[in-house]
C-alpha cells in the first residue's frame, strides 16, 4: 500500500513552501473557508462533555441528521438508520468490511474506495464512464463490468458512486440516477452513494440521491468536512436502509466502530447538532460557499475551455478534470507519456501541483489531471473570506455567465496565467 496520493501531495506542497519554493496548489481539495460561527459556539459549548458518546454517536446527532437527510435528499429516514463515526472515510471502509461481495468502482473515482475495497478482502472492479462526461455511468457500462468480473470469479454486489463527484466535479443528472438505480435494483446491487460534496451543488443541475429512488438498497454517507469547510473535525455519517436489512447492517457496522474508533468526538459530535439543526444563517452560508466554490471551478474551466483543453463542465464541489490527450505529441518529446509524468514535469517546470489521473484509477497512458480550485483563495484573512462569501449574493449561477468573475483573487488569476503560459509553450513545441 501507498500512501493516499491527495494527502502525499498536500505534504508535499507543504514541504517545498517551507523550503521557499513557489507553488500553485491545485493538488489537494479541502474547503477553506472559516468556520459558521454557529458552530464555534456550540462546540466551545460543548467542550467539557468528555464522556465516550455512543458508539453510533449521540442520539440528538443522529436525529439530527436524519430529518436533514429527509428534508434536503427528500429521503424518509429515522435516527436508527444513522451512524456517526469520525468522518465518512471510515464509516466508507467498515461498509465495505461488512456487506457481502466485490465492489464496482467507476473509472475515474476518488482515490481511497479502491484501495479501501481491497484492504476489505474484496475485488474492486472498474467500471467504464462515459468519455465525454466521466461522471457518468450507463446501465450497459455497470452490467459489462459486472458480467466480466463473473467470468473473472468474481462477485459484484454493491457500487460505490459519489455525486457530485471528486475528481470529475461532474453530478448524476437525474434520469442518469434514474437509469442506475433501476439497474441496481434489478441486479441485487447494493448502492453507497457517497454525498459529501452534496452542500456544494452549484445549482444549474439539482442534487438526486439514488435513495430517492431505491431506499432499499442505497446507503448515504457525508459529513462536515466539505459544505461546512470543517475536515478537520473528522464528523461523518452514514445513512442505512430501513428495515430488517437495514438493521442487520447497522449492528455489523456498529460491531465493527467498537472495536476500531469506539466513538468520534464527543465535543465534535454534540456541537454538529447545530449544523444539521435547521438555521437561516447556517444556510445562507452554505449556499453561499457552494456559490463561492462553484464560481471559482468555473472561472478556471473557462480559461481552459478558451485554451481548447477538453474538460467536463463542473456542476458542483472544486474539481476539474481535463484531458491534455490534444498534446500528446509535444509531451512526449519532452519526455512525458504518461499522467504522473505530466504531473510531475508541471510541477518541477511550471511549479503547479496537480494529480494525475492513475491516482483515481485510469491508465497510465491517458493524460489526464484533476485540478482542485479550493486553495485559490488565500492565504487571506478570514475578514476577506466573508467578504468573498457575501458578494456571491449579486451574482448569478455559477456556469450561467461568461462574464469575468467580478471577485480580487490573485491566486485564480495566477492560475489562469499559468495555465495559458503552458499552452503556449506546448503549441509552439507542436
Amino acid at each position: 500500500m501507498a500512501s493516499s496520493p491527495t494527502l502525499a501531495m498536500n505534504e508535499l506542497v507543504a514541504r517545498r513552501r517551507a523550503e521557499g519554493r513557489e507553488t500553485l496548489h491545485l493538488g489537494f481539495g479541502e474547503a477553506m473557508f472559516p468556520l459558521h460561527p454557529v458552530l464555534r459556539t456550540a462546540l466551545a459549548e460543548a467542550l467539557e462533555r468528555t464522556s465516550y458518546a455512543p458508539v453510533a454517536g449521540v442520539p440528538e446527532l443522529r436525529e439530527a441528521i436524519a430529518r436533514y437527510i429527509t428534508r434536503t435528499r427528500g429521503v424518509e429516514c429515522s435516527a436508527q438508520q444513522v451512524v456517526v463515526g469520525p468522518g465518512s472515510k471510515p464509516l466508507i471502509y467498515a461498509l465495505l468490511q461488512a456487506l457481502d461481495g466485490d465492489v464496482l468502482v467507476p473509472r475515474p473515482s476518488w482515490v481511497s474506495y479502491a484501495p479501501q475495497a481491497r484492504l476489505a478482502g474484496r475485488r474492486a472492479i472498474a467500471v467504464a464512464t462515459d468519455p465525454a462526461d466521466h461522471q457518468r455511468l450507463t446501465p450497459a457500462a455497470l452490467a459489462d463490468a459486472a458480467a466480466r468480473a463473473r467470468t473473472a470469479g468474481g462477485n459484484p454486489r454493491m457500487l460505490v458512486v459519489n455525486s457530485p463527484s471528486n475528481p470529475t466535479g461532474g453530478m448524476f443528472a437525474r434520469e442518469d440516477v434514474a437509469a442506475i438505480t433501476s439497474w441496481a435494483r434489478t441486479a441485487g446491487i447494493t448502492i453507497i452513494s457517497d454525498e459529501i460534496y452534496a452542500e456544494l451543488a452549484h445549482g444549474w443541475r439539482p442534487h438526486v440521491s439514488p435513495a430517492s429512488l431505491y431506499p432499499e438498497g442505497s446507503i448515504i454517507t457525508g459529513g462536515l468536512s466539505k459544505g461546512f469547510s470543517a475536515g478537520g473535525w473528522r464528523l461523518g455519517y452514514a445513512v442505512l436502509p430501513g428495515g430488517e436489512r437495514g438493521e442487520q447492517l447497522g449492528r455489523a457496522v456498529r460491531a465493527l466502530a467498537s472495536e476500531i474508533w469506539s466513538a468520534a468526538s464527543t465535543p465534535i459530535e454534540e456541537a454538529a447538532i447545530a449544523a444539521f439543526t435547521p438555521d437561516p444563517e447556517v444556510e445562507i452560508y452554505l449556499r453561499r460557499a457552494a456559490s463561492l466554490h462553484g464560481h471559482v471551478t468555473h472561472a478556471l474551466y473557462r480559461t481552459l475551455h478558451e485554451l481548447a483543453i477538453a474538460c467536463p463542465k463542473p456542476a458542483g464541489g472544486f474539481y476539474l478534470y481535463p484531458d491534455f490527450a490534444a498534446w500528446r505529441a509535444p509531451l512526449a518529446r519532452l519526455g512525458v507519456t504518461t499522467s504522473p509524468q505530466l504531473a510531475q514535469y508541471l510541477l518541477d517546470k511550471w511549479d503547479l501541483a496537480t494529480l494525475p489521473g492513475t491516482a483515481f484509477g485510469e491508465e497510465p497512458e491517458t493524460l489526464r489531471l484533476r485540478l482542485a480550485t479550493s486553495m485559490l483563495y488565500g492565504p487571506a484573512p478570514q475578514s476577506n473570506l466573508w467578504q468573498l462569501l457575501q458578494q456571491t449574493d449579486d451574482l448569478p449561477l455559477p456556469g450561467t455567465s461568461d462574464e469575468p468573475l467580478p471577485l480580487s483573487l490573485p491566486a485564480l488569476a495566477q492560475a489562469q496565467q499559468r495555465w495559458t503560459e503552458i499552452i503556449a509553450d506546448w503549441n509552439k513545441r507542436k
